[in-house]
């Protein structure tokens, strides 16, 4: 077994008073906290999967299942046969298996002449465009383009010309032809525990290639699923056990990790021993204080994690530090050398502080895990880290796709006040609601969004395009607590209409709400963390944390505890180097899920996944 059963957990960093403080409120209750351009054209190559071969079809825009079943000359039964995961509802995207040996197809009674970059074929009687198209695995348009004298019509005995490339074999002692418009790629079926690091290594190519060739593999890497492999010219392919020897050996992969926790604990504001001192840090840093106690809460997740790990076989040391917000003490802490053996870091929280140990971790090669919402502007030009906040254009845009998906032909109204951040918001949410409609190519006409510019003193301007027949969706993109409260108040006084309000996430926490509102109105969220309190991992969650502290968990203390149970497996099972893992390696937490993806070539990783929240039985539950 590569990991030991032993896990050490310790506060190295901390110790003498402030080590006590920080352990007394550890136990007591706290408060609330492109490498290859993928063609145009459609390509119809054989490809070998497990032996047999297989057309690979990818679904468009108005494909059925029956229409491909037409198109290929297969029974649709076949089709489902091949592709077990397939249902009647097709995703656009989709790769579907299609078996050749159910194919009704013409073999060719002998080879072609070749002509330069031209297979030459004779045309026989009943010969179509689409029958030589089919036969050659080559679009229509293209042979019309290299013999403008088919436009006339196809003639028995005609021969005409069938674009090539001539390619070599891996070896490189054998060279052959194949359709121009052939794909570059193997197509690989995953197998149980298949790792995009796995396939990079089987197929000597680079995980971000893939993902290249395979739109960002949306969704993660899942058994069964059919990936385009990039071909390389030095491509060549090792056996399944040389990957896993790779794995073991490599430096990567470790008996013991070491990880570094960077919070704002603020002892200093703690030290009750200097009694004016503790009482102006009251009064004077009340929010700092709160902060403070968010960093227990998101420490004591963290740690429980951790020694759930340990107990499957993961030997993690934690080393804590104590940032504060003062960026002296974090370049003390940088230049200390603490960190330089850490194979993963975690925070700090304040912008200025994280990128300062971001740029350190990024000199050294250390993964940097940011746990709560900065700017992207810490992502950008270091590939070592990752967001797990969903930031909110991310938000806004999942806003948008849901609303064209499940609202688009009620009657929409958008309803905003005179705020630059109000106005950039409603536009992204036009912008991705246009966007979503183009990939769908939807032909039907959507309801129009109406804008409503807020007057209080005057609400003809909503009530004016409120139809008393048709489902109102209001769609309010604001944090401005005062506009939010008295737009429901307002909504809520109106009779006879039926509501859907659509909000943020930090709607949540808005205090002068009232909770009838919220249901009368049928409020929708958009959230960036939903917890399933009847769950039974949520159950368990909530009694281990009350047996080791004494409390119950907050919203800090879920979050340290998934971000410890994502990234700690990311180490146990891909070792330091588990960056090139992040947008293969999905997970739901107890209170958010993971679903990376890369924002540039040379930046770090967002965290996309969002929830549709709203108010049912004066609790919130999970819509979307």
């Amino acid at each position: 077994m590569l990991f030991t059963t032993l896990a050490v957990s310790r506060l190295q960093p901390l110790n003498g008073n402030n080590m006590r403080y920080l352990l007394i409120f550890l136990f007591v209750s706290c408060s609330f906290l492109s490498f290859a351009q993928e063609a145009e054209k459609e390509e119809l190559i054989i490809h070998k999967i497990e032996g047999k071969e297989y057309y690979i079809h990818v679904v468009d825009t108005g494909n059925t299942l029956f229409a491909i079943s037409r198109k290929y000359a297969i029974p649709r039964e076949e089709i489902l046969k091949a592709n077990p995961r397939l249902t009647e509802v097709l995703t656009l995207g989709d790769r579907l298996m299609i078996p050749l040996d159910k194919i009704t197809r013409r073999d060719l009674n002998e080879a072609p002449d070749i002509d330069g970059n031209f297979l030459i074929h004779e045309v026989q009687r009943q010969n179509t465009l689409y029958s030589i198209a089919k036969e050659y695995n080559v679009e229509i348009n293209d042979i019309i383009v290299a013999n403008p004298e088919i436009e006339d019509g196809l003639k028995r005995g005609m021969k005409i010309k069938i674009p090539v490339a001539k390619i070599k074999n891996s070896t490189g002692d054998q060279e052959y032809v194949v359709p121009a418009a052939a794909s570059p790629y193997v197509t690989h079926k995953v197998a149980p525990k298949e790792t995009l690091y796995s396939l990079s290594k089987l197929y000597n190519v680079t995980i971000d290639s893939i993902n290249m060739v395979n739109n960002g593999l949306v969704g993660g890497l899942q058994e069964g699923d059919l990936v385009n492999i990039p071909i390389l010219k030095n491509y060549k392919r090792v056996s399944i056990q040389a990957i896993e020897d790779v794995e073991f050996d490599s430096a990567a992969v470790k008996k013991a990790y070491k990880v570094s926790v960077l919070l704002p604990f603020y002892l200093d504001l703690m030290d009750e021993s200097n009694e004016l001192e503790y009482k102006k840090a009251q009064e004077l840093n009340k929010e700092l204080y709160n902060k403070a106690q968010y960093a227990i809460d998101f420490y004591q997740g963290f740690k429980l994690a951790a020694q759930e790990m340990a107990n499957r076989g993961l030997n993690v040391e934690l080393q804590v530090f104590d940032t504060g917000k003062d960026s002296t003490t974090v370049s003390e802490i940088i230049n200390s050398n603490k960190l330089i053996d850490s194979d993963l870091l975690v925070g700090p929280l304040f912008l200025s502080n994280f990128l300062q140990v971001a740029d350190f971790a990024k000199r050294n090669k250390i993964n940097i895990v940011s746990p709560v919402k900065l700017s992207n502007k810490v992502l950008l030009g270091n590939s070592y880290v990752s967001k797990v906040a969903t930031s909110e254009p991310i938000q806004t845009r999942f806003l948008g796709e849901y609303i064209y998906d499940s609202l688009r032909f009620s009657n929409l109204i958008v309803v905003y006040p005179d705020k630059f951040q109000e106005r950039k918001r409603m536009e992204l949410i036009k912008k991705q609601i246009q966007k979503t409609a183009a990939v769908h190519q939807d032909t039907t006409r959507m309801s129009p969004l109406r804008e409503v510019y807020w007057n209080p003193k005057e609400l003809w301007g909503i009530k004016s395009k409120l139809k008393e027949d048709e489902l109102n969706v209001i769609v309010a993109p604001s944090d401005d607590q005062s506009f939010v409260t008295r737009l429901l108040s307002s909504l809520n006084s109106m009779n006879g209409y039926k509501f859907k309000v659509i909000g943020l996430e930090n709607w949540l926490n808005f205090e002068n709400i009232e909770i009838d509102y919220l249901h009368n109105l049928n409020v929708h969220l958009v959230a960036s963390e939903f917890i399933e309190k009847d769950s039974e991992e949520n159950v368990q969650f909530i009694a281990a944390f009350n047996e080791n502290y004494r409390s119950v968990p907050s919203q800090f203390a879920y979050l340290g505890y998934d971000v410890a149970s994502y990234y700690l497996s990311l180490l146990q099972t891909s070792g330091t180097n588990f960056e090139l893992m992040l947008p293969a390696e999905t997970m739901q937490g107890l209170s958010r899920k993971f679903h990376f993806v890369k924002t540039g070539i040379e930046s770090g990783f967002e965290n996309h996944s969002s929830y549709i929240v709203r108010y049912r039985d004066y609790q919130v539950i999970k819509v979307h």
